[in-house]
Order: structure tokens, then C-alpha cells, then sequence
């Protein structure tokens, strides 16, 4: 057991029993690997173990699980040491060929965009959350949630006018 909010104590092992596969499919998502997405899942937990206070119970501990995957995944996909690799990433074989196509051009442009403006594009494009509810996970307005979407579309097309992303 581990202290958590407010003294309380989370059992993490059964919180991982509970949870690790929501961890996991999310990073499956965003990760496209299933290795990375394995990494994922046990650096979520390891830095749960680490740093309980993280989890501070302003939302529910899936919330800030599913915030926390996100942003770590977010965070690899950036921290590649060569963006090429990412480029040249052979789609699974069971994947067909236009959505794994568009998958991997999704994280080279993720993997550009900052923080705060790839998450509101993976829970707006990937997860197809409504603005109120992208409002609740970030813990912002809804109308702070339409400026980074715009945002997102103007970076994006600088992307594309570079020549950074296949159109």
C-alpha cells in the first residue's frame, strides 16, 4: 500500500488489477506498438509507486489514469531519438493499409505538436470526446478547448505547407 490523497492509501496492486487494462488499450492506441504500449503501462504504475501524491483526486483514478497514459504517450512519441524510424514504421499486418497509413502520419503530427495541443487532438480526433467533455479531463473551459482546437488546425497546416506531413 501507498499513501495517496489526503493520507489515504491506494492498493496498487489492485488498482493495477482494476485498471492496467484501460492503461493498456489507450497506449495501444496511441503508441501503435505493442511493446511501447507494455513500456507505457508499467511507467504509469512505476510512477504511481514512485510518486503517489501524483493522483491527487481531483477526478475519478480512471480520469487521471487516462490523462497520465495519455500525456506519457505523448510524451515518448515526441522524446524519439530519430523521427525518421517513426516515418518508415511498417503498419501491423492485420491493418489495413489506408488506416495504418493515416495512423502513423496522425503520430508524426503529434509528435510535433505541443503538450497541451496533442492531447485536445488525440481526445478530439482519436477518442472523439465532445468539447465539454475535453473541458473536464484538461480542467478548462469548453471555449479554451475550441482556441486549442483551432490551434491544433493551424499548426497542422503549417505541417502540411512545410512539407512535414503527407497531405
Amino acid at each position: 500500500m501507498t499513501p495517496g490523497v489526503a493520507g489515504e492509501t491506494l492498493d496498487l496492486e489492485t488498482l493495477y488489477r482494476a485498471h492496467g487494462h484501460v492503461v493498456l488499450r489507450r497506449a495501444r492506441q496511441l503508441m501503435g506498438d505493442e511493446q511501447e504500449a507494455l513500456d507505457v503501462l508499467q511507467d504509469v504504475f512505476t510512477s504511481l509507486v514512485r510518486r503517489p501524491e501524483q493522483f491527487q483526486g481531483r477526478s475519478s483514478f480512471t480520469t487521471w489514469l487516462y490523462s497520465a497514459t495519455t500525456h506519457r504517450c505523448l510524451n515518448q512519441l515526441r522524446n524519439r531519438k530519430t523521427r525518421q524510424r517513426l516515418l518508415d514504421q511498417r503498419p501491423p499486418a492485420d491493418a489495413a493499409p489506408a488506416r495504418a497509413e493515416d495512423l502513423a502520419q496522425a503520430r508524426q503530427v503529434l509528435a510535433r505538436l505541443p503538450d497541451r495541443l496533442a492531447q485536445v487532438a488525440v481526445y478530439t480526433y482519436f477518442d472523439e470526446m465532445t468539447q465539454d467533455e475535453i473541458a473536464e479531463v484538461l480542467g478548462c473551459s469548453r471555449r479554451q478547448v475550441g482556441k486549442l482546437l483551432q490551434k491544433v488546425a493551424r499548426q497542422v497546416a503549417k505541417q502540411v505547407a512545410r512539407h512535414e506531413v503527407r497531405a
